[in-house]
């Protein structure tokens, strides 16, 4: 009978042991739903540093592919060009070794030289 009353007393009252133990439980229960809410805050803001990882990597792999593709390019230049110097130096040691190539030689040198010369002494007055 007296914890009957002692139960009504603390209902009345709010003054039981009871009931600390429901504001025990109702703080555990808000501070676990606090720490979900900020867990899904930091899964959504990992999952955004994830997704911006992502789309860098790709930009990564598109780049390197087309660096890649413009070295093909200049590697087949480059042998074109070898290939076109070489037939070039063939035909210049021809030229050469013939008299009148011997000759032909030394006034288009001399012409070459000539012309740097007058281009450097040109841009000298214009840039005075």
């Amino acid at each position: 009978m007296w914890k009957n009353q002692n139960q009504n007393r603390a209902d009345l009252f709010g003054s039981s042991s009871s009931s600390n133990q429901n504001s025990a439980y109702n703080r555990e229960q808000q501070t676990a739903l606090l720490y979900e809410q900020q867990n899904d805050l930091r899964m959504e803001e990992l999952a955004s540093k994830v997704s911006a990882l992502n789309r860098i990597t790709i930009d990564i792999q598109n780049e390197v592919h087309g660096q890649h593709a413009i070295l093909d390019q200049n590697s087949n230049s480059f042998n074109e060009f070898g290939a076109s110097f070489a037939t070039t130096v063939k035909k210049l040691n021809v030229m050469v070794s013939q008299k009148l190539g011997k000759s032909m030689c030394w006034m288009v040198s001399a012409i070459v030289i000539l012309f740097f010369i007058v281009y450097f002494i040109l841009t000298r007055m214009n840039s005075t």
